[in-house]
């Protein structure tokens, strides 16, 4: 039996869906206010939450990850009379089990609500044997990244390809490793290949390998990485990255498990685990032509997209004493506490390069403070104590929305300007900032920005703003 919690205004809703409850053998509880609702799911063990969007105190869709932050971490069902399909797409991007329109019917609300207590069930029979996915590294209570981690452990026994997608930084390639070591082909090869840094002109070489002679300087036969990987796991980072002209190749090894090197005429069995990562939207490039649509089919087997720290001040505090103690022990000293200023000093930051950018920074503000028992914002970069003392000057944290208007700053009085001036404002406001840090640097604004270094040019070019500042 399990416990389901209803929050809804109406009566007559939240009775039919606690018969429906207790039909089928659990215990209904019911909240007619989100304020309510959220007491009750934070104090009690809730196994899923119906929930309402048009609340009279409050919008539903804003409370999913509180709900899902609640210590029992229970599935929610979004029920609205006011469906849309954006309010769908907002629901799942949030962790919601389903999203289902009013009026709910037996069969609507039976469906959801049976298959998300059989996913617990079966989540707690796998903690129960001891079927915990290991994984180092990840810390923080985002819900999204809860999520992430159930579909990683749900796939990692099995041989199906992976698509790991979110910005730069976000821990993909850690995810690939967990990925890898928690299946069946732990024992072998996790071999990685990064497509962005393929040399051009002799990419076929490098991954299908080549004969002696079948190029100038090939004066042996080489070897390619593709069957470094046989029985291992491969794992493709930005392969949005790779040539159009060797994805058709490659779709080939993906389908007959066999690579044929460059200038040869055997074959070899390469038997190999596809986990694949981008920051890039495979499915607009396919769309444009820059992707081939066939191998994006193949690379979506299980796809889990990684939510970036922007908008969890939590997490960021939880990753970066994470680090730090990581840090401290590796340096072999004691741990360092966080002075409030430095803490403020973190929670200003957007975080651009997500995870990768804190881990980074920490393991920098550590080597720093040997002498000092505090972390201290002077320890942190420059950068980041700008940002800091910007905000505090201002009085707001970053990005934070003018009071009561859901507006940027500047936004809220005036003429609102079209959307497509603003963005393009927004694009090389950022661009400048970008070059201004950067400057020269291409590899670290790929870094930051997340952006593919074809799409960074379009952009610099689109607004005029030169890569490399004249001096």
């Amino acid at each position: 039996m399990g416990n389901v919690l209803i929050i809804d205004d109406d009566q007559t809703i939240r009775d039919a869906l606690a018969r429906v409850v207790s039909r089928l053998g659990h215990a209904p509880d019911m909240a007619a206010t989100l304020s309510e609702g959220l007491r009750r799911a934070g104090e009690a063990d809730v196994d899923v939450v119906f929930l309402d969007v048009r609340m009279p105190d409050g919008n539903g869709l804003d409370a999913i990850g509180e709900i899902r932050r609640a210590p029992s971490n229970p599935e929610v069902i979004v029920i609205t009379g006011w469906g849309d399909p954006d309010g769908a797409e907002r629901a799942m991007r949030q962790g919601a089990w389903d999203y289902i329109e009013k009026p709910p019917t037996v069969k609507t609300m039976t469906a959801p609500l049976v298959s998300a207590m059989e996913h617990r069930r079966q989540a707690r029979a796998e903690r129960g044997e001891g079927g915990l996915f290991r994984f180092s590294g990840i810390v923080g209570g985002n819900p999204k990244r809860a999520q992430c981690l159930e579909q990683a452990a749900k796939a990692a026994p099995s041989d199906v390809n992976v698509l790991l997608t979110g910005p730069t930084g976000v821990g993909k390639e850690l995810f690939a490793r967990a990925i890898h070591d928690n299946s069946p082909r732990r024992a072998k090869s996790f071999v990685v290949v990064d497509c962005a840094a393929l040399p051009p002109g002799i990419v076929e070489s490098v991954l299908f390998g080549s004969e002696k002679g079948v190029y100038t300087g090939a004066d042996r036969r080489r070897e390619g990485v593709l069957l470094r990987a046989h029985e291992g796991t491969l794992f493709l980072d930005e392969v949005g990255e790779m040539p159009l002209s060797v994805q058709k190749a490659f779709l080939r090894v993906l389908q007959e498990r066999r690579v044929r090197p460059v200038g040869g005429l055997e074959e070899a069995p390469c038997h190999f685990r596809l986990v694949a990562a981008t920051n890039q939207n495979l499915e607009t490039m396919a769309a444009e032509g820059l992707f081939r649509e066939d191998l994006l089919f193949r690379l979506q087997g299980v796809g889990i997209e990684l939510p970036p720290l922007a908008g969890h001040p939590d997490d960021i505090l939880d990753f970066a004493a994470h680090f730090a103690a990581e840090g401290a022990a590796r340096l072999g000293f004691a741990a360092r506490a966080f002075s409030e200023d430095f803490s403020r000093a973190l929670l200003a930051y957007p975080w651009p390069g997500n995870v990768r950018e804190l881990k980074n920074t920490l393991e920098g503000a550590l080597a720093l403070a040997r002498g000092d028992e505090a972390l201290l914002p002077v320890h942190l970069p420059l950068h980041i104590r700008v940002c800091a003392a910007r905000n505090r000057v201002a009085g707001r944290g970053p990005g934070t929305a003018e009071e009561g208007t859901g507006l940027e700053p500047g936004l809220a009085v005036g003429v609102l300007p079209r959307f497509r001036d603003f963005r393009d404002q927004g694009e090389a406001r950022y661009l400048r900032a970008l070059t201004g840090r950067f400057a020269g640097d291409v590899g670290r604004m790929l870094d930051v920005s997340g952006l593919s270094r074809s799409r960074l040019y379009a952009l610099l070019k689109k607004h005029g703003i030169p890569a490399v500042r004249s001096s």
